[in-house]
């Protein structure tokens, strides 16, 4: 009755989005990712793997990320057993076949919980595991793969205060969300309290890490940072980067680029807009001020561009290095911030701002080891950077701080395997 409830309520829902879903069906550069996620049509649906997979999904770019070491360490534990990625988004599948190429996986964009689209494509893939990473919660999925037997695992699981004060307000709810995982690895013991707090039993409910510490790359030599600097157009200059920016956060760092300048005019901006596409609207921004700027998307930047937008997928984690310091964005506005690591992980200070949500332990424990800076404003930035420019050695103990940090960190993949394993083992016996 409850399924039957559900499915009727999520189609009237769908039903009542349809002006909204019409016009990304129109539109070409979503079309065919809205038809996937409605699960319309034939063409979304994959070629059948052998039977017995491993399947992974990832709702977009941030926790693909996350979730590529994890398949790797499938791969390596389970190497006979078919491979599956799914996500969310458009710029997620990017990511994922960009992050995965060479590695036999089948990849898709996975519908919602539209009743038409979940028997359709679980006949074709006939996972014995699924593993999903962080959210994008839909309860008639985890409800379709009990029935064929398939084991539930979430990972990387997260609540943020909104969505804690949400859960709060309809218990019975937020228990049903999280009923259909068979195991719950949360992210932190901040975590694993909100999630026991709404009655996720202890039986099902563990701390198992963040995977993002194992999916920050390592830190890289002198060479390959030279590499990156001549790529990019700016070797040998001073440089300072913005990754994940979001709108309303470019300006800022443009303002305390122009007043920087006055002190180190060879500085350069590395400026990366979290959504790719936004790259020419970034690149305006900067232009407007009469900065020279370069988009990367366009080819190798020349030399002697003041704002460089890195407006591609997959290269900002490693760009980080070349950086004096770091401006991680989704923090300055109402997102909830993003990856901190990849920053921290080169030994370049992070500086974010007062909306970290999505990585509040992580924020606070990078605060409190002198490997991260919060500032609130524009003005505060201004102020970091300049203190961070003018003291390199102040500079360098913080990054090494924070890179110290992160490699104490690791692990959270190894445990995820392990739980796939157990939950593989009691369900199949293997």
């Amino acid at each position: 009755m409850l399924a039957l409830v559900y499915n009727a309520l999520l189609t009237l829902g769908l039903a009542l989005c349809a002006p909204w879903l019409a016009l990304r069906l129109l539109r070409a550069d979503s079309r065919r990712v809205a038809l996937a996620r409605l699960g319309l049509g034939r063409r979304w649906l994959p070629a059948p793997p052998p039977p017995g997979g491993l399947w992974l999904h990832a709702l977009s770019v941030g926790e693909v990320r996350s979730a590529v070491p994890l398949l790797r360490g499938l791969a390596a534990r389970f190497p006979r057993r078919p491979l599956i990625f799914s996500v969310g988004t458009a710029q997620g599948l990017a990511m994922a076949r960009q992050q995965l190429a060479g590695m036999e996986v089948t990849t898709l964009v996975r519908p919602l919980d539209a009743p038409w689209a979940v028997g359709r494509l679980l006949d074709v893939l006939r996972p014995a595991l699924f593993c999903l990473v962080e959210g994008d919660i839909w309860p008639a999925w985890q409800w379709a793969l009990a029935r064929r037997g398939a084991p539930r695992l979430l990972v990387n699981g997260r609540v943020s205060p909104r969505t804690f004060k949400s859960y709060r307000r309809a218990p019975a709810l937020a228990r049903g969300l999280f009923a259909g995982f068979d195991r719950v690895l949360a992210q932190t013991e901040t975590d694993r309290q909100r999630l026991a707090a709404i009655g996720v039993g202890d039986d099902r409910l563990a701390v198992g890490g963040n995977l993002k510490f194992d999916s920050a790359p390592a830190p890289l030599d002198r060479a390959a940072i030279a590499r990156i600097a001549h790529d990019l157009g700016l070797v040998g200059r001073p440089v300072v980067v913005a990754g994940s920016t979001h709108q309303g956060e470019e300006e800022p760092c443009l303002e305390a680029l122009a007043a920087l300048k006055d002190q180190w005019p060879d500085l350069a901006l590395l400026l990366a807009p979290r959504e790719v596409r936004r790259g020419g609207a970034v690149a305006r921004l900067a232009a407007e001020r009469g900065f020279r700027v370069a988009r990367v998307s366009q080819g190798r930047p020349p030399e002697g561009c003041d704002v460089v937008v890195l407006d591609v997928l997959g290269r900002l984690a490693q760009a980080y290095a070349i950086g004096r310091a770091a401006f991680v964005g989704g923090s300055l506005c109402a997102v909830g911030g993003h990856n901190l690591l990849e920053p921290a992980a080169q030994g370049v200070p992070v500086v974010f701002g007062p909306v970290v949500h999505n990585f509040l332990e992580m924020a606070q424990m990078l605060e409190d080891i002198g490997g991260g800076a919060r500032i609130q404003s524009g003005d505060e930035l201004l102020a970091v950077w300049r203190e961070l420019l003018a003291e390199p050695l102040k500079a360098a103990a913080m990054g090494r701080a924070g890179r110290e940090f992160c490699q104490a960190h690791r692990g959270a993949v190894a445990r995820a395997v392990e739980e796939a394993a157990s939950l593989l083992e009691r369900a199949h016996g293997c």
